[in-house]
């Protein structure tokens, strides 16, 4: 779709070759003595003291500003800046927008306020009206990251107030960026409209054009367009690292993340220390798991510490492994550059929300909404955290309140409509999808659950007095009789058990097809799981959909079953250990020979100390290292159930659920139910098992 990788790098190669062509053929001209006058060589050097002597001042400005903002160019920033400084006085406006660009690169962003103030205040300067423009944008640019949006806005009006200079189009989607942000969408979208109609009827010479009008394409939900610019721009001038940038950006919103990731590789070619480019591979590998997200984004703050998005995305991960604390210094930290930050606020009400602070999220919703009221990402972001710790009935109103302030937020009606048939509202669940991939038709996950669902329609019912059973009508006749039966006995033993009764009916899926059942939990093929619960809907394997032999459908089952108990049972506030070590435990209470056993793996696990704290157990399960680690989970989650029931008393195992429900946090919960720490527990635990 768009110019691949390698093309683009080689374009990049041809121009470096070229441009080392120019610089020789300059040394010769210097080096060479007249052939008309043969003078011997001295006469060479007399030259060029006579002109630095006359008007070779501007030579040697020019010499030292080309000589900084190469070293910009390839991201050594400390002798940029150095080099820019010294030629400020020689060629003020150059020398200032590379200096301005390198303290922004380095999160330097006073130092680049004030150098756009102090050139602009110059009573000698001799800037043009369009390197006045210039300078008033990149101004503009430097206040809108850090907060001041009125002050980028009359700073960037001011650059808009001439014309014809280089960049007035990336001043007016910077604008438009602006009041996007402000709320003034309407504005926004009409400033955007009427840039691109003038720019692409005029025709775009430069690759900065190009690509700043293809950003505003973006912004108007343009992407094909958007992207042949990008493509343009790239192959008119393949160093221009921003085409890169704003192409992987593109890619990596679109769900394209492997061929954002080769531009992201392209920008960091051009300049091995671009933080934006760092931080792009880290969006782009953060849905495969593993530490590559976390060491991409450790490599941006390593070249801007104060990189606003940076820290915003290492807090977001940090919240996915319940890691509160550590996220909340980074969301500070971005505070600190941005107290406006609205998607570092809504983040901050993401962990007030994880954390069931309800004064705390009421006041940062208040916030935010009072800075934008039409900032759905807030509700957005809510609703996939929601999602993460497995809270669908609250993803769903999150979801739904997303895409009522911002209607054209197509992620939100994504998120609105799949949680809606984890709930089993499955009418609405289908034309809320139908709605989102009307407006966005890259949704890679929205495509295959409406695919899933089509096919589904030839899907038989049986239906019992606690469940609704969907599979295939050829298994149906021998398989659901199974299947009903054995739910209906989960249902009475567990119910009375955890002294707890569902709300139902309860909808269990079972797919021949393995990668169904993955589409229907997670959207995408490839899972690794057997089953999975949502509190009120179960999806599982049927037994046709694995090897003979290599699967017990029947546990699965019961597994799932008692998912659907202690996620209702704690309005869905339990961590995600203690959940599925009921289910281990419960499997194998139910029958001999179900459930993770001991084996001579897990024992030589443990004596080589590979039993996690009970303090990390959750990230073990959220963020596995690998797939015999998430087993190793598993099966310690569940010793841990069986030695709480085993020295406290099943009972003191229902009053944890309870309290989850009231919403306790893990601390409390232990305090209140064992009297003690997790820390002493966990102590008390790794003893029995000796």
């Amino acid at each position: 779709m768009a110019l691949g990788a390698g093309q683009a790098h080689r374009a990049h190669q041809r121009a470096e070759e070229k441009a080392v062509r120019r610089r020789r053929r300059m040394w010769l001209l210097c080096a060479r003595p007249s052939p008309r006058s043969g003078a011997p060589p001295v006469r060479c050097g007399l030259l060029l003291l006579l002109i630095l002597l006359g008007g070779g001042a501007h030579v040697v400005a020019q010499s030292s500003v080309e000589a900084g903002l190469e070293k910009l160019r390839r991201g050594e920033y400390a002798e940029a800046i150095a080099q820019l400084r010294a030629a400020l006085d020689m060629d003020p406006a150059r020398a200032a927008e590379g200096l301005i660009t390198a303290y922004v690169e380095t999160g330097r962003y006073e130092d680049a306020e004030r150098t756009a103030r102090d050139v602009l205040a110059r009573p000698d300067r001799a800037l043009s009206a369009g390197e006045t423009a210039r300078l008033e944008m990149l101004l503009g640019e430097v206040l809108l990251t850090i907060g001041r949006s009125e002050e980028a806005l009359r700073a960037f009006d001011r650059a808009l107030a001439r014309e014809g200079w280089p960049g007035a189009i990336r001043a007016s989607v910077q604008k438009g960026r602006v009041l996007w942000q402000m709320g003034r969408v309407e504005e926004a979208r009409e400033l955007l409209h009427r840039l691109c109609a003038r720019a692409l009827a005029q025709g775009l010479r430069s690759a900065e054009d190009l690509t700043w009008t293809a950003r505003a394409l973006a912004y108007l939900d343009r992407p094909h367009e958007a992207n042949d610019l990008y493509a343009e721009a790239i192959e008119r001038d393949p160093s221009f690292r921003e085409a890169y940038l704003q192409a992987g950006e593109l890619f990596v919103e679109k769900y394209n993340y492997a061929e954002a990731a080769s531009f992201f590789r392209d920008a960091l070619r051009i300049n091995p220390n671009c933080a934006r480019a760092h931080l792009g591979l880290a969006r782009s590998t953060r849905l495969s798991g593993g530490s590559d997200a976390l060491a991409h984004v450790q490599r941006a703050l390593a070249v801007n510490p104060r990189l606003v998005e940076a820290h915003d995305l290492m807090a977001a991960l940090l919240l996915e492994v319940g890691e509160v604390e550590a996220a909340e210094r980074h969301l500070a930290e971005a505070l600190r550059v941005n107290p406006h930050s609205l998607s570092t606020r809504a983040l901050r009400a993401a962990a007030f929300y994880l954390e069931d602070r309800a004064a705390d999220l009421d006041e940062e919703i208040r916030r935010v909404l009072s800075a934008n009221p039409r900032y759905g990402e807030l509700y957005a972001t809510l609703a996939e955290f929601a999602v993460f710790n497995r809270r669908y009935p609250e993803a769903v109103e999150f979801a739904r309140r997303a895409v009522e302030l911002s209607p054209w937020l197509w992620r939100a009606w994504a998120t609105l409509g799949v949680n809606l048939l984890r709930l089993g509202r499955d009418a609405e669940g289908r034309e809320v999808l139908e709605r989102a991939f009307a407006g966005d038709p890259f949704n890679v996950w929205v495509k295959n659950t409406l695919d899933l669902l089509d096919s589904m329609r030839a899907y038989s019912e049986t239906i019992t007095e606690h469940f609704l059973i969907r599979m295939a009508p050829s298994e149906t006749p021998v398989l659901a009789p199974l299947v009903a039966e054995l739910l209906e006995r989960a249902y009475a033993l567990l119910s009375e058990r955890y002294q707890f009764r569902p709300e139902g009916p309860i909808i269990v899926e079972l797919f021949p097809n393995h990668e169904d059942f993955a589409v229907r939990t997670i959207g995408l093929p490839g899972l690794g799981a057997l089953g999975a619960c949502f509190g009120r809907v179960i999806a599982m394997d049927s037994p046709s959909a694995r090897p003979r032999g290599s699967f017990n459908w029947a546990s699965t089952a019961w597994h799932e079953f008692v998912h659907v108990i202690t996620l209702q049972a704690t309005a869905y506030r339990i961590p995600r250990w203690l959940s599925e070590g009921i289910s281990v435990y419960e499997e194998r209470r139910a029958r001999p020979g179900w459930g993770h056993q001991w084996t001579l793996e897990f024992v030589r696990a443990f004596g080589e100390g590979r039993f996690v704290p009970l303090r990390q157990l959750e990230a073990a399960f959220l963020r596995p290292s690998s797939p015999e680690a998430l087993s190793l989970a598993y099966f310690q989650a569940s010793l841990i159930v069986e030695f709480l029931v085993e020295r406290f008393g099943f009972e003191r195992l229902r009053l944890m659920l309870a309290l989850y429900r009231q919403g306790e946090r893990t601390e409390g919960v232990f305090q209140k139910a064992f009297g003690m720490s997790v820390e002493e527990l966990d102590r008390l635990f790794r003893e029995q098992v000796k």
